[in-house]
């Protein structure tokens, strides 16, 4: 009886690995996509000059992320009155910040490597599971939101950065208003540069 139970247990267990091969196999496009993206970052982080960060990173986040669906989520309501050129520089701030932010925090290379954990569908699109890690230690969980073929939202140890952009630049607009929202965008980014 014993041994049937463990025939069953192991075959599940196969059945399950194999699911979930199948699973990471369907969204490989995805996957390819966001492991590009972690190896600009480990170059990024071999990399000393601030200047060439940003160049290598530039493309990389252009590609990777719908800055233009961020940007619409993040500024809300607000958004549907900007004009087309508004919108178009909003793009292009936050576009730079994000490359400024990555090119920051990704500057120490230390043996850190980036690993699959797996992938998860979700409407529209599908979520890839990574940890970034350290001699066999885990540092973070870095799970990437995929709608189509770009990522629109990151959550990090299970913090969404898109909600936290979105109430902190709705309650910017909110308070002090949309042009102040750019000014803060532009200073951050600004300190952000100088601090390299």
């Amino acid at each position: 009886m014993q041994i049937t139970y463990s025939l069953v247990f192991l075959w599940i267990l196969c059945s399950l690995v194999g699911s979930a091969r199948a699973s990471d196999n369907q969204y490989r496009v995805e996957i390819q996509k966001v492991d590009e993206f972690h190896q600009a970052l480990l170059q990024v982080m071999q990399s000393a000059n601030a200047t060439e960060r940003e160049k290598l990173l530039s493309p990389r986040v252009k590609t990777l992320y719908d800055v233009s669906s961020i940007s619409r989520i993040s500024v809300g309501r607000a958004w549907r009155s900007l004009t087309e050129g508004q919108k178009a520089e909003f793009v292009e701030l936050l576009t730079e910040l994000i490359v400024a932010t990555y090119s920051d925090r990704f500057r120490d290379f230390d043996e850190q490597y980036f690993e699959l954990l797996g992938t998860e569908p979700i409407n529209k699109g599908v979520i890839i599971k990574t940890a970034i890690n350290k001699r066999n230690e885990q540092l973070a969980t870095l799970n990437y939101y995929f709608r189509g073929d770009q990522v629109f939202n990151v959550v990090a140890n299970g913090i969404s950065d898109l909600s936290l952009r979105r109430a902190e630049y709705g309650s910017i607009i909110k308070d002090q208003g949309y042009d102040q929202l750019v000014n803060q965008i532009k200073n951050k980014t600004s300190e952000i540069k100088a601090s390299d």
